[in-house]
């Protein structure tokens, strides 16, 4: 008999209803289409993904691919091969058991030889794969977690492999229509990149996956063991107003909090000088990560002229810190702010061109920063 593993907390997923039902849909519909769904660093993307792989397969219509490129290295195109193809099983007893197990590109040892010494186009072979599944009834979904770990690999000599792979995809949904394809990232500017080099205006879709409410982060914070399994103490409306007031929506940090707080938790409660020495600290550390950011070619100008922006409104663009600061030259000023999302301090939407602090607390460290800090 196995040992049942008790922990004190475990991830919460909170309210993303709205977003399962995009989803579902998307997936009802005839394959014609790419979708992208992004957001800011851990605003929960990968977790929705698995919550809905898991729902999904539990139908025998659709089968999925998920690929999480977040967990894997992928430096060449071997890699790659490595990573999207399988050599199938080729006990013929077993084969039955596995045809339906479309986890990854499933060919044979021979093939996948061939692929990594470029004599076969792999996406011939990925083809071929996705019509033997729609031949048995299946609607094959292809899921990439955090695509851009694939930039800057290329095949065939000066093929570039992302270019190609979204080609492929396009081929796929749009004009055979032979599976689903899902595509999410936390790095706008690699999106909007994508977005307009393969002429994707036409053939795409885009979710959103921000972070939670005020409402849903108050609900989750009021039933805590019901939504995170935290039995050893309960939160005051004050202690939840704090946690909100330096996390907002962020779950990754709200839980992060929350398992700080069971170490010091006493009589079924915690201090509130807990909750704020522990988000102070990450605040501090936030507003050093801004003093030691090494700038292309704007700092402290930049940074005081976003805080200026995020005290009148939520989202800053490049028009905003333009007409605080004239001097700034567009193409280097957008050169400097991916620089910040590539370093995960701003996050871009790449739908509306807007950028954000990537969450709360890097708003209140830009803040803290911009106050005391800012030589």
């Amino acid at each position: 008999m196995k040992n049942e593993i008790k922990f004190t907390q475990r991830p919460a997923f909170i309210n993303r209803q709205y977003e399962l039902a995009f989803l579902r849909a998307f997936i009802q519909d005839t394959p014609n289409r790419l979708l992208f769904m992004y957001g800011p660093k851990s605003s929960g993307k990968t977790t929705l993904l698995i919550k809905f792989v898991e729902e999904i397969e539990k139908s025998k219509i659709y089968n999925t691919m998920f690929f999480n490129l977040r967990e894997l290295l992928i430096c060449s195109y071997k890699d790659f091969i490595q990573v999207f193809f399988e050599p199938e099983n080729t006990d013929k007893e077993n084969r039955k058991k596995i045809e339906y197990d479309l986890k990854v590109f499933k060919i044979s040892f021979e093939t996948i030889k061939q692929l990594e010494n470029n004599q076969v186009d792999p996406f011939k072979v990925m083809k071929m794969n996705l019509e033997h599944f729609k031949s048995q009834g299946i609607i094959p979904i292809i899921i990439i977690d955090e695509l851009q770990a694939l930039s800057e690999i290329y095949f065939n000599g000066q093929r570039e492999l992302l270019k190609e792979l979204f080609n492929f995809f396009v081929a796929m949904t749009k004009e055979s229509h032979l599976c689903h394809v899902i595509i999410s990232s936390s790095d706008g500017y690699f999106i909007e990149r994508i977005y307009s080099d393969s002429k994707l205006h036409k053939t795409s879709e885009f979710l959103e996956i921000d972070y939670i409410s005020r409402e849903d982060v108050f609900n989750w914070l009021n039933n805590l063991e019901k939504e995170s399994g935290i039995t050893v103490f309960t939160l005051t409306q004050e202690q939840i107003e704090l946690i909100w007031h330096y996390f907002g929506g962020s779950v990754w940090e709200i839980s992060n909090l929350l398992s700080n707080l069971i170490q010091t938790a006493k009589n079924n409660q915690v201090s509130n000088e807990d909750i704020i020495s522990f988000s102070k600290a990450k605040i501090l550390a936030f507003a050093i990560r801004f003093l030691d950011y090494r700038c292309l070619h704007y700092d402290k100008e930049l940074f005081f002229a976003f805080n200026d922006v995020l005290k009148k409104k939520d989202s800053v663009l490049t028009s905003d810190i333009m007409s605080i600061n004239p001097n700034f030259e567009k193409g280097l000023l957008i050169d400097e702010l991916g620089n910040l999302v590539q370093k995960n301090l701003f996050s871009y939407n790449p739908v509306t061109g807007e950028y954000k602090p990537q969450g709360h607390s890097i708003q209140l460290g830009l803040e803290l920063y911009c106050k005391d800090y800012a030589i």
